[in-house]
């Protein structure tokens, strides 16, 4: 249940990094692969786990 937390809290403060970047009209193309790469996983994980 714990990381679970963390995992909305890490998937929560990503869309704001990616929200503040869009208002300032930039990107960070090596983060975004990273998210969008780890991300089906990690949702995969909590869905396997409930």
């Amino acid at each position: 249940m714990m990381e679970e937390n963390h995992t909305s809290d890490f998937y929560a403060n990503c869309m704001k990094y990616f929200d503040s970047l869009r208002k300032q009209g930039k990107q960070d193309f090596g983060f975004e692969d990273e998210f969008f790469y780890t991300m089906p996983a990690l949702s995969e994980k909590l869905a396997i786990e409930k």
